[in-house]
């Protein structure tokens, strides 16, 4: 809009919103987005996808929203629209970091369509990109993202390809904990990595130290409590299998379930405040 045109439509000044008031508003509906509030971004996005200046930009936060919100409601008319409109953004009107988050929008719709493969080739190739123009909280959301559609990429596999495809989901998340040792997203897919590539005692030892890297930190909770399901409920009983050589079912292995389940426990009481 030129500045002519500017003025014909601001003759009542406060009828009519200044660039930078729409740019405020899409700071603030990304602000949104990032602090989990998903419908809330959504409609104050929906309010700028109809100016020419912020409607790319407004459209890829509704979508990245809706796909957040999908996965809490699993209603299908969110994800068509997400994809809907991600498909129909052209990525050379985004900004760099846009184009980032774009894809990563892409990558998700393909995961929540059960096409982890995809997802996670896509994620792989924009992670580098994610590290340098993401702040820390949109790169643990990816993150979650990309162990996701990695792991279960990995696990769709067999034999040497699915070890390979683990121990790579494995060397990226401990790089990750190299970066930032209180990432939450890389302790756990450490974890389920490692026991994925078959090497259960790495699974372990990784389990316990994420979980007593996380400390006393609220926003850790979530992840303790995904570690300990995954080791009790996985990473214990074919660990168990694996050192008895027998079926779950046998006296020994449920004897060695038993005394892992307690060492665990142990562990988790010590470093969690409950002696």
């Amino acid at each position: 809009m030129t500045g002519r045109m500017v003025l014909a439509a601001c003759l009542i000044a406060f009828a009519c919103p200044d660039p930078a008031s729409a740019q405020s508003s899409l700071e603030r509906a990304r602000a949104l987005y990032n602090a989990g509030q998903f419908q809330e971004a959504i409609a104050l996005a929906a309010g700028l996808e109809g100016k020419p200046a912020t409607a790319p930009s407004a459209s890829l936060i509704a979508a990245r929203a809706r796909l957040e919100l999908f996965r809490k409601s699993a209603d299908p008319s969110g994800l068509a629209a997400a994809r809907a409109a991600l498909a129909s953004l052209d990525p050379q009107a985004l900004a760099p970091q846009e184009l980032v988050e774009w894809q990563v929008g892409l990558g998700s719709v393909l995961f929540l369509e059960n096409q982890p493969g995809p997802a996670a080739e896509i994620f792989t190739t924009v992670l580098s990109a994610a590290r340098s123009r993401f702040n820390a909280v949109e790169l643990e959301k990816f993150l979650e993202w990309w162990g996701m559609a990695a792991s279960q990429a990995a696990g769709q596999l067999s034999g040497d390809a699915r070890t390979r495809a683990f121990e790579a989901l494995r060397t990226t998340a401990a790089l990750e904990l190299e970066r930032n040792p209180f990432s939450k997203p890389a302790a756990y897919w450490t974890v389920v990595a490692a026991r994925g590539a078959g090497d259960l005692e790495g699974a372990w030892r990784a389990a316990v130290a994420g979980w007593i890297r996380a400390g006393r930190q609220q926003s850790s909770r979530q992840l303790r409590t995904d570690l300990d399901t995954f080791v009790t409920q996985t990473l214990i009983p074919e660990r168990a299998q694996a050192r008895t050589g027998q079926r779950i079912e046998g006296r020994a292995t449920v004897a060695d379930i038993a005394a892992q389940t307690e060492e665990w426990r142990a562990i988790t009481a010590r470093w969690g405040g409950q002696n």
